[in-house]
């Protein structure tokens, strides 16, 4: 099977890196910066590379690897090259608004929405790794108009790829989920961060300064879209998140120990039972 791989940055290249290493498919690469593309070919992460319109028409499968307001436009603009009857999915961290922006178009080809979950606080090819998608989660995300076999194909390469899970939901509630699994924690790593005494904290932090504080290194271009893109369910997350903290409040400034050990009793009792 011939598979494209379009933006050879870190999730790209790495999907690429992955795609060899586990499974026999024939590679074809394509990025916006040419030097890039020629040094995934010289480097084996691709087999075959050209131009767009020459490439495209051999994918059974394509992935679209760009920041998510990109992703319809470029499906969009080269509708015309993709196989007919072919897989066209992408790689980003949220679904709704690219899946049902797409889901009103009339394609002879197949746009599923995809999240291989794994990422790096770092970017880019030279930062892409054959093992990132080691343990991870691959999610789907079709619409009701896709064939189930057109499903199963593509969550049949993720575990050929060896992703240890694949899930198969709407984007809906992909996008609800991730608001609290992903893009919460970031929203919080960096808001503790920009504390006035955050550049001081060598010398007095340990393991959890560095557990909190490490998906504050984020890249504020694409977060920005992503934040954005998944408005809705992001803030009812940040509601949560604010309604909890001031629990904390209340229970410290007015040195109730029994509710605010209650608090503690219930957030680890939570984790217990959820991992």
């Amino acid at each position: 099977m011939n598979v494209l791989i379009v933006g050879l940055g870190l999730i790209g290249a790495s999907l690429a890196k992955t795609l060899k290493k586990n499974t026999n498919h024939h590679i074809l690469g394509w990025n916006r910066t040419a030097t890039v593309t020629q040094r995934a070919l010289e480097d084996g992460v691709i087999d075959e590379t050209g131009e767009l319109e020459e490439i495209i028409p051999k994918a059974d499968i394509t992935f679209v690897n760009f920041y998510p307001d990109a992703i319809p436009k470029f499906v969009k603009d080269n509708r015309a090259y993709f196989k007919k009857h072919s897989i066209v999915t992408d790689s980003c961290g949220i679904k709704t608004k690219i899946c049902r922006e797409l889901e009103k178009e009339d394609f002879d080809f197949y746009f599923i929405g995809a999240h291989p979950m794994a990422g790096r606080e770092v970017s880019g090819y030279d930062n892409s790794l054959a093992t990132l998608f080691d343990n991870a989660s691959f999610i789907c995300t079709p619409t009701d108009d896709i064939p189930r076999n057109k499903v199963d194909a593509l969550v049949g390469l993720a575990e050929e790829m060896k992703f240890a899970r694949t899930v198969v939901t709407t984007p809906e509630h992909h996008d609800e989920m991730i608001a609290f699994t992903s893009q919460i924690a970031h929203v919080l790593a960096c808001s503790y961060v920009l504390s006035p005494l955050a550049p001081y904290h060598a010398g007095y932090s340990a393991g959890s300064y560095r557990d909190v504080s490490r998906v504050a290194r984020i890249n504020a271009d694409m977060w920005t879209e992503l934040f954005i893109d998944n408005k809705e369910p992001l803030v009812r997350e940040i509601d949560d998140l604010v309604s909890n903290l001031m629990k904390f409040k209340y229970c410290i400034v007015n040195e109730d120990a029994e509710e605010l050990h209650a608090l503690m009793e219930k957030g680890n009792k939570i984790k217990e039972e959820i991992g």
